[in-house]
């Protein structure tokens, strides 16, 4: 048994009957300022460990050198030995403040930047024969689009640049004009390089929090089909003996000669209502089970399966849902997955049109189709999508709903029809509203 308990900001586990030092763990969380980290912050995580390291290595360096000017093991001269003392705690107060709120992280990456540069620029001063000075800038524009995104190396690559040229205008940095010119050159390039580095690492963690949340989703719906399954298999025998007992009712009257219309109509009805039922349990196991396998499908199929699914939602208020016919043939896909991401958006309009109480609300549904695409237009009169948020409204956790929306509707829908059907959903607004554009290849 491994029993892990932390004592002292260091970790320990119980082994064998002993308490030792988990040396690797103590070192991840130090790196982490002893911060908790989400699923979606995985960058935000390894930007914390590069930060934490590079203050560290910064404090070490500067009183390291700052120590070995002063015993003239390498002189730098008293002026730049004070500052990288001064530079040594600043790196340390930095490190305090990255262990305070999160909020903190990039106010501290700045303040980093800043006090760097002063450091460099003294050594351009007060230390002209260092013939590694140069490579600070280089380091500095690294660190910067790592730990603080493609917007801070930009801006950092920009000020160092503009403050070799300005030095070596002004100042004289004793190299030659080539050299000045490689040197910038140079940076131009790593900047670049830097960049394509960090927006790929930005990219990558995108693409997996996606990745991740599409799972997530796509195992509830499971689940929820599974606790489905369950309810229709407790639900099966009574609606059997339901059954059993209309037929029981009928042979009664049949033997007894009793053709009373009126009691043959509620028997009818309830025989119906039973019918309803079953198909209803079977209809809901099935659309929350994640299709394998496309199936050809008519589309005036696919446009009653979402009747069927939006009707009870509609048949309770004002709004008129129009579904066009479409002799458009059939189409090859996901079934299940592709009524689930129509609902999504009539649901949306739904919540919009109740929402602002629009006069004659209605709902329409057409079809467009070409020779290697149908596509289905889902039309409201809501009066439109805002411009400012019509390009956020495919985007995680974005909602203008403030206390039912989850954000994940639209986006969910735009992941599965994208990645998972490879069709495309698009929007734009209207005269009257907005319309939604879901593109399939046949």
């Amino acid at each position: 048994m491994v029993l892990n308990k932390s004592y002292f900001g260091y970790n320990y586990k119980q082994k064998d009957g002993k308490m030792v030092k988990n040396t690797k763990e103590s070192i991840e969380q130090f790196l982490c300022s002893y911060h908790t980290f989400n699923d979606d912050e995985v960058l935000l995580k390894f930007q914390y460990k590069i930060l934490n390291t590079i203050l560290i290595l910064m404090a070490l360096f500067t009183f390291m050198f700052a120590t070995f000017s002063f015993l003239e093991i390498n002189p730098l001269g008293t002026a730049q030995s004070i500052a990288n003392y001064i530079l040594t705690s600043i790196s340390i107060v930095l490190l305090l403040l990255l262990r305070g709120s999160k909020t903190n992280y990039y106010k501290v990456a700045y303040a980093m930047y800043f006090f760097a540069y002063l450091n460099f620029v003294g050594t351009l001063f007060f230390v002209p024969g260092d013939e590694f000075r140069m490579i600070w800038f280089f380091l500095l524009v690294f660190s910067a689009y790592v730990t603080g995104g493609i917007k801070a190396g930009n801006l950092v690559a920009f000020i160092s640049i503009l403050i070799i040229i300005t030095v070596n205008f002004f100042y004289g940095l004793n190299l030659s004009d080539t050299a000045v010119i490689t040197i910038v050159v140079s940076l131009i390039m790593a900047s670049l390089f830097f960049r394509s580095y960090t927006k790929k690492i930005t990219d990558f963690e995108k693409e997996l929090i996606k990745q991740r949340q599409m799972m997530i989703t796509q195992s509830r719906l499971a689940a929820m089909g599974e606790m489905l399954s369950m309810i229709a298999h407790q639900w099966r025998q009574p609606l059997s003996t339901t059954t059993l007992l209309i037929a029981q009712e009928r042979l009664k009257l049949m033997m007894l000669k009793d053709q009373n219309s009126e009691h043959i109509e509620i028997l009818d009805k309830i025989s119906d209502t039973m019918v309803y039922l079953s198909d209803t349990i079977d209809d809901f196991q099935t659309f929350f089970k994640p299709e394998k396998v496309k199936h050809n499908v008519e589309i005036d199929e696919i446009s009653k399966r979402i009747y069927h699914f939006i009707n009870p939602r509609i048949s309770t208020s004002t709004i008129k849902l129009e579904i066009m016919r479409c002799e458009c043939g059939n189409i090859n896909t996901y079934i299940n997955e592709f009524v689930q991401s129509a609902i999504n958006i009539i649901n949306n309009a739904i919540d919009v049109l109740v929402e602002k109480n629009i006069q004659d609300p209605h709902i329409t549904i057409s079809y467009d189709v070409s020779d290697k695409y149908i596509t289905m237009l889902i039309e409201d009169n809501a009066g439109g999508i805002d411009e400012e948020i019509i390009d956020k409204i495919y985007e995680p956790y974005f909602s203008t709903k403030s206390k039912n929306g989850t954000g994940l509707g639209l986006y969910m829908s735009k992941m599965i029809i994208e990645q998972h059907i490879k069709g495309s959903l698009s929007v734009q607004n209207t005269q009257s509203g907005a319309k939604f554009s879901i593109r399939l290849p046949k």
